[in-house]
């Protein structure tokens, strides 16, 4: 066995078979040792094709047909039967390929070009020598025999790898090949949407692999995150334009995946918003105010990329109860989560962080209501534990304006819950409970805020007195209900006098606001999280 072609087969015939292992073959040549460890390395990597075998009834049924051909066919010509049983050598012939034989042409093909140098160059990055080759040697990859999964998959490694090389290069502080870097990431991840493509034309598009590039997509955010904080701010450009092209191919993903998965792509999608607001918390505890705001974009893009999804799930027909459970329960972690934003950011970063916890507000409001339609029991459930939330958030605030922030979004949520309520009362079977759970609740709420006002800033003390006010007039509302339909109504909330003084005030106030501006209650829009409320 003198060529390297009939060594290389033997060897790798031999190590599929379990007969050696790689140390094996190199032990038993030396003399090639240097040429053939790299290809053997490469080779074993290429899956094998499934060996596909027809069954004694295909065969059988095939027998008789090709029968009844040859037998029409006799009597006009036997020409076409001469060309049939060619076609047919042919067919057999080519079918005698194995899948060691494929492996051999490739790897061969990478030998002309000097082996070694193909399987040193897969250290490379941007920049160096062999990178060419290494980019060469992966499209060989790319050209292999396989289904459309193992083509994507294969897509995603070499996403993976591209960013891979990104990090390398920050580490090194190789800055100068960052730009590189970045275009031949995009460059895969052009060749990975162009695949998924190619497999959603005219079917749809196996949910698993859409979930592997969404989840790859996250990863690679993360990484390009670590990789900004690496690099000078003069060399951030390339990276935040690669990181924003994993946020495009993710979206891409999961546009994809929401058909077959929905609850899969709300997932992920939580997810990535929960990274988005993770990295705005490294950013204001960095100072970086421009950073917070770039960041705080993304989390909100996010969740509108989100409603986009909930609106394909609703149009489709599918119960979307569970769904919106996690997202009411994820938005009111975010909420905290962007209180600490505040807290720490920098001034400048201000009217972004207001703009992301409106938006966070406004989304946890509505999506509260569509599920108050399919349980509005547990829409309650939520809502007051949320409510709950933002009184600790007031009882920590150390100033006026934090104290009066945590108030807007407490009588926003307060107004959320009677519109539970009423959607309730309007037709759920459930509506003396969800009454009579949330008039409790409010008793101990009003018990809350009324020590509140007397532990603020005597500047935020009317501002409690205020929400205070609107909760006892939809109490007395929902109270009157209740003992009309002879559900046993809650006790009354003991406030101190001092704090239920200011309190009666300001109900008169606004009960003559309301009756001027034609309102029971309020001033809040329902729907309108933040709208405008009574002037007193």
């Amino acid at each position: 066995m003198d060529k390297f072609e009939d060594i290389l087969t033997c060897c790798i015939d031999d190590i599929k078979a379990g007969r050696a292992s790689i140390d094996d073959c190199l032990a038993r040549y030396p003399t090639v040792r240097d040429r053939l460890e790299p290809l053997l390395s490469f080779a074993l990597e290429i899956p094998e094709t499934p060996d596909a075998r027809p069954s004694d009834e295909f065969r059988i049924r095939a027998r008789a047909d090709l029968v009844e051909h040859i037998n029409e066919s006799k009597a006009k010509s036997k020409w076409p039967w001469c060309r049939l049983n060619r076609q047919r050598r042919q067919v057999i012939a080519g079918r005698r390929f194995s899948m060691a034989s494929v492996t051999i042409v490739i790897v061969l093909a990478l030998s002309a070009a000097g082996g070694g140098t193909a399987y040193a160059s897969q250290r490379s990055l941007p920049g160096d020598t062999l990178y060419s080759v290494k980019l060469s040697t992966e499209k060989v990859r790319m050209m292999l025999p396989g289904n459309d999964t193992a083509k994507v998959e294969r897509a995603v490694g070499l996403a993976d790898r591209r960013v891979a090389e990104i990090v390398s290069l920050a580490e090194e502080g190789r800055t100068e090949h960052l730009e590189l870097a970045a275009e031949r990431y995009d460059d895969a991840l052009d060749d990975l949407r162009m695949r998924l493509e190619r497999m959603a034309n005219g079917r749809s598009v196996v949910g698993s692999l859409m979930t592997l590039v969404a989840q790859a997509m996250s990863g690679h955010v993360e990484a390009l995150d670590v990789v900004c904080d690496m690099v000078p701010a003069e060399d951030r450009a390339a990276i935040t334009r690669a990181r924003d092209s994993s946020l495009a191919r993710q979206q891409y993903a999961l546009m994809g995946l929401v058909h077959d998965n929905p609850a899969g792509a709300v997932r992920i999608t939580l997810a990535a918003m929960d990274g988005r607001l993770l990295r705005a918390v490294t950013m204001a505890g960095q100072a970086d105010g421009s950073g917070v705001e770039e960041v705080l974009e993304q989390f909100e893009a996010m969740g509108v990329f989100g409603d986009e999804l909930f609106l394909i799930v609703h149009e489709a027909g599918i119960s979307t109860a569970e769904l919106e459970e996690k997202v009411l329960e994820a938005a009111s972690v975010h909420l905290s989560v962007l209180d600490e934003v505040n807290y720490i950011a920098p001034d400048e970063a201000g009217p972004a962080v207001a703009r992301a916890r409106q938006a966070c507000l406004n989304r946890f409001g509505n999506w509260l209501i569509s599920l108050a339609w399919e349980d509005p029991m547990r829409a309650a459930e939520i809502n007051l534990a949320a409510q709950g939330d933002r009184l600790n958030r007031i009882a920590d605030a150390d100033d006026a304006e934090g104290a009066e922030d945590g108030l807007r979004q407490y009588d926003d949520m307060a107004q959320f819950g009677e519109e539970v309520y009423l959607t309730a009362r309007e037709w759920s079977a459930d509506q003396d409970r969800v009454g009579k759970m949330i008039a409790e609740a409010t008793v101990m709420h009003l018990e809350l805020l009324a020590e509140l006002a007397l532990r603020v800033p005597e500047q935020a003390r009317t501002a409690v007195q205020r929400v205070m006010a609107r909760e006892l007039i939809r109490q007395e509302s929902r109270v009157e209900v209740l003992e009309q339909r002879g559900v046993e109504s809650p006790r009354s909330p003991a406030v101190p006098p001092i704090v239920w003084e200011g309190v009666q005030e300001q109900v008169r106030v606004q009960r003559i606001w309301g009756v001027r501006e034609g309102k029971l209650v309020s001033g809040f829009s329902p729907g309108v999280p933040g709208g405008r409320a009574c002037p007193c």
